[in-house]
């Protein structure tokens, strides 16, 4: 027996509003179409659904044994349209984002925050990896979104760069160079220097600006993510060339970011799989995180040019 749900729905009318003509108002159709899927349907089923008693329609007993499940049934149709409007608008589903470490606990957490509180019914699953972990998860369509510090990507990738920070130097408040507006390769000759591995951009190109100065000030500590070059600038083993992110959400109170001399800036972006689609919940947290990325670009410029009070 094939049972056709419009049908269903012609008798669910019926018994909600007590007669053909009640449903034919419900339903926005003619009296006879009513009488005619009734009868469509009782014939599919094989059982007789109403009755005419002294004038009026009345449900049979065997109709009202199976009214429970119908109504279940459109309960799960009206969850399923509820549920396609919701995600249509933009307000329900699920978000995978891969970002590197320094970025998730900072403006990628920030965003989250904010988009949460907007789309309250949509799931984040937040991972922080490296960037080849980053670059590889989007390449294997294992989350929806990437977010990654540095100039890389794919042929098979989107890439929209969020904003751009110049690194600082970060030290404890009390340290002779918090005293400067900006700090140069000069004014590091004789200090302990924390940083990223040769073998990345930032750390090469740190190498490069003390190299060109001619200064003996070496990085002796390297890290492979931004938390823990602060960690060790607040521990007191030397001055930390990094990206202020961590600062400006409030992450190690002790320390302060001065702006390093020359310019080296780290540029954020979101990277997408060009190979399938994006959904919609993914675009909208992408202008969250690039609004939330402007912000912190703008308090960024703030606190590295910050000398603290004499």
């Amino acid at each position: 027996m094939n049972v056709n749900v419009r049908h269903l729905a012609v008798f669910r009318a019926v018994v909600k509003t007590g007669s053909v003509s009640g449903a034919a108002r419900l339903l926005h159709i003619s009296q006879p179409a009513v009488t005619r899927t009734v009868h469509l349907l009782e014939e599919e089923m094989g059982l007789s659904l109403f009755q005419r008693i002294k004038g009026r329609l009345v449900i049979t007993p065997e109709a009202q044994t199976l009214l429970p499940q119908v109504e279940r049934l459109f309960g799960q149709v009206d969850a399923v349209q509820q549920l396609t409007d919701e995600i249509r608008s933009g307000h329900s589903g699920s978000l995978t984002i891969a970002s590197v470490a320094s970025l998730s606990a900072t403006i990628v957490a920030a965003a989250i925050s904010r988009f949460s509180a907007v789309y309250p019914k949509v799931s984040v699953d937040l991972r922080a990896q490296s960037t080849r972990q980053v670059l590889e998860s989007i390449t294997n369509h294992q989350v929806d979104l990437g977010v990654i510090d540095v100039p890389e990507g794919g042929t098979d990738m989107e890439a929209v760069e969020l904003c751009s920070a110049d690194l600082g130097c970060a030290m404890p408040a009390d340290h002779r160079l918090a005293a400067l507006q900006s700090v140069t390769a000069a004014d590091l000759e004789q200090e302990v220097l924390i940083s990223f591995a040769e073998d990345t951009r930032l750390g090469w190109a740190v190498r490069e600006a003390l190299r060109k100065r001619n200064t003996h000030g070496r990085i002796t500590f390297t890290v492979n993510q931004t938390f823990s070059a602060y960690a060790l600038a607040q521990a007191g083993a030397g001055v930390a060339l990094v990206d202020p992110f961590p600062l400006l959400m409030g992450a190690f109170p002790q320390l302060v970011i001065r702006q390093f001399k020359p310019s080296i800036q780290t540029r954020p972006r979101t990277l997408v799989s060009s190979s399938r689609p994006t959904s919609l919940i993914t675009r909208q947290f992408e202008h969250m995180l690039a609004s939330v990325a402007e912000e912190f670009t703008k308090r960024s410029a703030a606190l590295t040019r910050r000398v603290r009070a004499r």
